[in-house]
């Protein structure tokens, strides 16, 4: 069967809302594909206050929103790549990362950029999982 975006688009209800015209979700064969996450607030759609740890565990928070709607969960990331406006930081996501999941944790890339599209973002989490 041919693939189509529209019958593979999965919807994340109690997450952020997409902020441009993009799918925050794409179901292909048995793997999600996940659109970057910020660690905006679900009801205000702000970045959240307290720096890139507080940054990636709201990220963390809806990245784990969308995976569960479809099916999936934390525990079946398979790649990570975290972006970020501060490199001095990316230690502190990572730790925040760990805290959140288990181990063995997936494959990852970390990224310097210049900035992001929320006013006051320092990083964005983007990841690929499996469903079973």
């Amino acid at each position: 069967m041919p693939f189509s975006r529209s019958e593979n688009a999965i919807q994340c209800p109690g997450a952020p809302k997409a902020n441009g015209n993009y799918a925050l979700v794409i179901k292909h064969g048995n793997v999600l594909h996940l659109s970057g996450w910020m660690g905006q607030d679900p009801e205000t759609g702000k970045v959240v206050e307290g720096g890139a740890v507080a940054q990636t565990e709201q990220a963390v928070r809806n990245i784990e929103t969308c995976l569960l709607a479809a099916g999936s969960s934390l525990d079946k990331v398979i790649s990570r790549r975290i972006f970020t406006t501060d490199m001095s930081k990316v230690f502190e996501v990572d730790d925040a990362w760990g805290r959140l999941l288990k181990p063995p944790y997936p494959v990852s890339t970390a990224i310097g950029i210049s900035s992001l599209t929320q006013e006051g973002a320092i990083v964005e989490l983007e990841v690929t999982a499996a469903i079973d």
